[in-house]
């Protein structure tokens, strides 16, 4: 393995997070989606990762996808945290993984989760949430380049 492909393995394995958020970073919806999240989840327990960083490669490629699969966002789950022995890692997508994070959020967006999980089938709920991915560049554009960080809230980006 060369130098910088070990080095890439090795920030991967050192990632002591318990949840990753994959996204699209060149995606303004995606990117205000993150926005959100930031000021919202005061328990600071998700961590954002650009789908189109080495973090973001790498972490697809273990849940069996492209690296360069940008086609969803992507929630990685491990109790032990994501550098931790990966085979307790799960990997929530679509409709599954916004669900999830909202869940997540507290007693009102666990409620909100729960009803849909049980009302909505998941069928029905990726071909929306398929639909909105298809056109989220429409919807508000992309950027030049990658948003791999925030200076205000550095701590919660890997790359």
């Amino acid at each position: 393995m060369n130098k910088s492909k070990k080095d890439k393995m090795q920030s991967v394995l050192a990632i002591d997070a318990k949840q990753v958020i994959l996204y699209d970073g060149v995606c303004n919806f995606c990117n205000t989606w993150v926005d959100i999240l930031l000021r919202i989840d005061l328990k600071e327990q998700f961590k954002f990762a650009p789908l189109q960083s080495d973090v973001g490669k790498e972490l697809l490629i273990r849940m069996g996808k492209e690296a360069d699969d940008i086609s969803s966002i992507v929630l990685v789950e491990n109790s032990s945290g994501i550098g931790n022995e990966m085979t307790e890692a799960s990997y929530l997508d679509k409709s599954a993984c916004v669900l999830k994070v909202v869940e997540e959020l507290g007693i009102p967006g666990k409620v909100f989760a729960k009803t849909a999980l049980a009302i909505v089938p998941k069928e029905l709920r990726d071909t929306v949430y398929d639909t909105v991915a298809e056109n989220r560049y429409n919807f508000m554009g992309k950027r030049d380049e990658c948003r791999c960080s925030d200076p205000k809230f550095s701590d919660r980006f890997l790359l």
